[in-house]
């Protein structure tokens, strides 16, 4: 058996979409029976990271555990970039997880053959690399997101350069790069066309183990359910011109609709919850169990994307894959050619541009007077894509990882 180590800042019990990511493909990684894998992670809990009691089904399975204690600080974290001092959080707030690399190193007690990386955070990416270097082994990068080749404007252009470099050198010392969308893929081919070869697609995936019976729920009122961070351009303030145009048309509308949100804010979302005008409320922050209920009770589920224009639709969405489990019809709010249309493509779900106010106000009014006419009919949606699940993913993933580092 190989000695695989999983890198990742993300990792369970910490609650945090991409934790789930990470856990996912651990899980089945393991049921290949092909790797001794050993774990490298943040302590639980992480800051912005809480630890779920509900998700430590996935503890456990790997020979070592190496839990690297961080030295973060909310405040101290705003203050710096408030102060323009952003860059000595290098890469991010998590910095001093790759910090105390050679701390690791003192841990580890079994060689790796092989490393597999999951980002973001980036610390994680960069504890690897230097991992790589010290045990002078095969490295795969797994990049969740983009980072210095960003869609949205994150990285201030004073700072720009050094993230370019360090992303260019990692790209050049990995072995191999997977990403999560063919959008993502080919934005850096384009970009870095000289160690494209090296780049292929391992999307997000959802546990097929919890694929069970949702049976639908009867509301006095038709609801739908968002869950998941709202954070910068990733808002829903689209929904106060839709809500007006449907007052306008026909007020008592209204009285048979309710939003639900849940998952972290940062200050601007939060505003849009301080004095809502329309029935809409947020319930705060739920582990995975709770968000699961909360969805179950739903008759529509709401997607939103970033608004970005030409690169926004990169970013896919790990929610879709939990939604599509809750087996409810799906409302994505979302740019053309994103990954979260292709994701939906064949399905009776419905996706919108943001900028599609009249048609939006259409789709919710229809569907309040099909709610109030026939209930849950319209609501049941059962097919789940294979294309996502992660057990097949995950053998391809050990399959890539057994090429690269042969007996």
């Amino acid at each position: 058996m190989k000695n695989l180590l999983f890198v990742s800042i993300a990792f369970p019990p910490k609650n945090d979409p991409e934790c789930l990511q990470s856990a996912r493909y651990f899980k089945y990684l393991k049921e290949t029976k092909k790797f001794n894998i050993d774990v490298v992670t943040s302590g639980s809990p992480t800051l912005f990271m809480p630890h779920d009691q509900s998700l430590m089904r996935y503890e456990g399975g790997y020979r070592q555990l190496v839990e690297v204690q961080l030295f973060e600080n909310k405040i101290v974290s705003f203050v710096l970039r408030k102060l323009g001092l952003g860059l000595l959080l290098f890469p991010d707030s998590k910095m001093t997880f790759h910090w105390q690399w050679k701390k690791v190193v003192r841990q580890i007690k079994k060689k790796p053959a092989i490393i597999y990386s999951r980002s973001k955070p980036m610390s994680s990416a960069f504890l690897a690399m230097k991992l790589k270097l010290h045990y002078k082994c095969t490295w795969i990068m797994h990049f969740s997101d983009p980072w210095a080749v960003t869609p949205l404007d994150e990285i201030p252009t004073s700072q720009l350069n050094k993230y370019q470099t360090a992303e260019k050198e990692f790209l050049e010392m990995a072995d191999a790069i997977t990403f999560t969308t063919p959008q993502t893929q080919a934005l850096y081919a384009n970009k870095y066309p000289h160690v494209s070869s090296k780049f292929s697609v391992f999307p997000n995936v959802y546990d097929p183990d919890d694929i069970r019976e949702t049976p639908m729920i009867v509301n006095d009122k038709l609801r739908i359910v968002y869950t998941g961070g709202l954070t910068g351009k990733r808002n829903v303030n689209f929904l106060l011109p839709i809500l007006n145009l449907i007052c306008i048309k026909n007020a008592l509308l209204l009285e048979k609709l309710e939003f639900i949100f849940a998952g972290p804010l940062d200050r601007p979302n939060s505003l849009f919850f301080k004095n809502p005008l329309f029935p809409i409320r947020h319930v705060g922050y739920l582990n995975q169990e709770e968000v699961k209920k909360l969805c179950v009770s739903a008759q529509i589920l709401l997607v939103v994307d970033n608004p970005t224009e030409m690169k926004g639709g990169v970013f896919f969405p790990s929610k879709i894959l939990d939604y599509f489990l809750c087996q409810r019809k799906i409302w994505a709010v979302t740019p053309q050619e994103s990954a979260t249309r292709d994701v939906l493509t064949g399905y009776s779900h419905q996706a919108f541009e943001h900028t599609e106010i009249l048609a939006m106000a259409d789709f919710l009014m229809t569907n309040i007077d099909e709610y109030t006419k026939k209930g849950n009919v319209s609501f049941q949606c059962s097919e789940i894509p294979d294309k996502y699940n992660a057990r097949p993913n995950a053998k391809a993933l050990s399959e890539l990882i057994l090429n690269l580092a042969p007996d």
